[in-house]
């Protein structure tokens, strides 16, 4: 009977240290966009940011070895959805994209709303964004797109552009849309960035329901890689060591 516990627990050993092999078998990239305050390029060329903070606690604890990487976000979903050996942050939680990830860990709470022009006096509202009487611009295949259905918006009335970073911002300055979707505290840090002025738009109608900004891997990536990212995570909440970044919120 010794023996047979002996074979028992040599056999669970050498499992346990085949997932672990497995998991340690190749440097994880982690990739991400120039998307601030949450994730942005540091003047020694290292990726800073409140996310990117969250991001290695969490990989450090995991003990895998990884590096970040900052990359346009066409490409870094490309990556993520492709490589066995990549991760993704601070990707948005959508219905749509749900089933594509395996949604690691929270990082930060979000807080969207539909951004007009700074003169624009119209009514937005459920009612009127359904009726046709405005459009909205988007990054093509990105999550604004799929947040201007969600929140009723004709798809006939999205205008998809393929310039990143400002330009749906630049589109509805221009009159050419009427509006964009933009997390509160991204939009005003991302104008800032690119140095045009954040007061040119305000917010008009928050975005309501379940999303967030995550750490996520595609279902390519081996379930050990994933595992020992979550159980990093969980490990740091149980300790009382970790706190997802909570969203910036209007005055009343």
């Amino acid at each position: 009977m010794q023996n047979w516990r002996q074979f028992i627990g040599g056999a669970l050993l050498l499992v346990c240290f085949g997932f672990r092999a497995e998991a340690e078998a190749e440097p994880l990239v982690i990739y991400t966009e120039n998307y601030p305050p949450y994730s942005f390029a540091a003047p020694d060329g290292s990726v800073a940011g409140a996310a990117t903070q969250k991001v290695r606690q969490i990989l450090d604890e995991s003990g895998l070895e990884y590096t970040i990487r900052l990359l346009p976000w066409a490409r870094t979903l490309q990556f993520a959805m492709a490589e066995k050996n990549a991760l993704i942050f601070s990707l948005t939680w959508t219905p749509k994209r749900d089933p594509e990830f395996d949604w690691l860990a929270p990082l930060a709470e979000a807080n969207f709303y539909l951004h007009a022009r700074a003169d624009d006096m119209r009514l937005y509202n459920g009612e009127t964004l359904a009726s046709g009487t405005f459009t909205g611009t988007c990054v093509a295949n990105d999550l604004g797109c799929e947040f201007f259905l969600w929140v009723g918006l004709p798809s006939e009335k999205i205008i998809p552009i393929h310039k990143t970073m400002t330009g749906d911002f630049q589109m509805v300055i221009a009159g050419r849309a009427d509006l964009y979707i933009s997390d509160i505290t991204v939009n005003r840090q991302l104008r800032i960035s690119h140095g045009h002025d954040p007061e040119l738009t305000k917010p008009v109608m928050r975005l309501e329901g379940k999303t967030g900004f995550y750490l996520a891997a595609g279902k390519q990536v081996p379930r050990a890689v994933r595992g020992a990212v979550k159980a990093a995570h969980a490990r740091l909440v149980s300790q009382d060591a970790y706190d997802i970044i909570p969203a910036a919120t209007l005055p009343e």
